[in-house]
């Protein structure tokens, strides 16, 4: 049995090969991140003697370079092992303490950790899931984009109409935008006619206001004690920004709807039976967790999400307070802890869970993120049995039934 370790970089990889006692086989040997490279890793492994069938390749899972050379290997029979890096970044400080690190010596050393956990192909998720994945993330990131645009223009509203927030539930409001963009400053708004501001706030807030919000907003604009330094510039830049929030508005719903088709199928309903988890999580969990049988359980997954308990205990002292320890993918952890806030006040059976650690004196944050960890069994759950989440009684109001009887 022959294990071979890859340390996968931009331009080029390099390649090592240890035997099944250990002895490195061979020199390491670097090769292009380019067709012509991989043949010649090809090659490579003609002169070491390596089996398809009595060897396994590891790689670690750094970026996306190491997509193209798994696709490619696979293709040619070798069975690939994908490692996490930051538990072969763990492997090396407990292999040596010395600081020497070089391609040859990190590929040695991932071929040793594929020998000492014994490890086995790596199934990777389904083209579906990895289209999802894409989206997912960019949808994160176009959010986030978005919540940006929205702190800069509250700040900028607070400067030159700092009453406007007062008058509506929320000063990221559409209605709140549409005023600050079609008038800019409380000096124009207590300017203009109350009909023509009447029909601003009734069409932004489609019909939910009317002439009664206006005159409001007009004697806000009256009393306003905003900024009349810049008020111009300040205008010019709400404006700008309400036009950006309102084209990623426009952009985030079309990607959703691509998600959404993307994922349509008999698992992301499944996952949507779940109380707490909608379209956008189905989809971020569906292509976060790929292949559900490479979850031994559900701690295997809470880890992989990084909301399990980070711990640390050395001699006589163990530590009392436990954090998250957020080693894991970020985009499942945010819709596992979305989804868990949205589970325990639709479902006694996540909800019930969730009041019981409250009880203990658990803060809120801490309450739902252990029910993510029990969110995360039914998943699994619901995954690989692939049927429809089924709500059934809590242990706690098992519990109260049994004393009350």
């Amino acid at each position: 049995m022959q294990y071979i370790g890859i340390d996968v970089a931009k331009n080029a990889h390099v390649v090592a090969s240890r035997m099944a006692d250990g002895t490195p086989h061979g020199k390491a040997f670097q090769f292009a991140n380019d067709e012509r490279g991989f043949r010649s890793l090809l090659d490579r492994f003609a002169e070491l003697g390596v089996e398809r069938n009595d060897c396994i390749v590891a790689m670690e899972s750094t970026g996306h370079y190491w997509l193209a050379l798994w696709s490619f290997l696979d293709d040619h029979g070798y069975p690939v092992a994908v490692v996490n890096p930051v538990m072969t970044d763990a492997f090396r400080k407990a292999d040596s303490v010395r600081k020497t690190k070089t391609d040859a010596i990190d590929a040695l050393l991932i071929a040793e950790y594929a020998r000492f956990k014994s490890l086995g192909p790596t199934p990777i998720a389904p083209e579906v899931a990895d289209s999802a994945k894409i989206l997912t993330r960019y949808r994160a990131h176009l959010v986030a984009e978005r919540t940006a645009l929205k702190n800069r223009a509250a700040a900028a509203a607070d400067r030159v109409f700092p009453e406007l927030e007062g008058c509506f539930s929320s000063k990221h409001s559409a209605t709140s935008r549409a005023v600050l963009a079609e008038f800019g400053t409380p000096a124009r708004v207590a300017a203009t006619d109350i009909r023509t501001l009447t029909r601003v706030i009734r069409e932004a807030s489609h019909g939910r206001h009317g002439r009664e919000k206006a005159e409001e907003v007009k004697a806000a604009a009256k009393a306003s004690v905003g900024s009349v330094w810049a008020t111009d510039a300040l205008a010019f830049e709400l404006a700008h920004i309400t036009a950006l929030i309102d084209h990623m508005d426009e952009e985030i719903a079309a990607l959703d709807a691509k998600i959404a088709e993307i994922v349509a199928g008999p698992m992301a309903d499944l996952l949507r039976t779940i109380p707490g988890i909608g379209p956008v999580n189905a989809a971020v969990i569906l292509a976060e967790v790929g292949d559900p049988a490479r979850f031994g359980g559900p701690s295997k997954l809470y880890a992989y999400a990084g909301i399990d308990a980070s711990k640390f205990q050395s001699g006589k002292f163990d530590g009392t307070e436990q954090h998250m320890s957020k080693r894991g993918s970020s985009y499942l952890r945010y819709a596992l802890m979305v989804s868990a806030d949205k589970a325990r006040m639709r479902d006694p059976y996540f909800g019930d869970y969730y009041d019981s650690l409250r009880a203990r004196g658990k803060h809120h944050y801490v309450a739902v993120s252990g029910v993510a960890r029990k969110l995360c069994g039914v998943i699994l759950a619901v995954m690989k049995e692939r049927r429809p989440y089924e709500r059934r009684p809590s242990v706690q109001a098992q519990q109260k039934e049994l004393t009350s009887s």
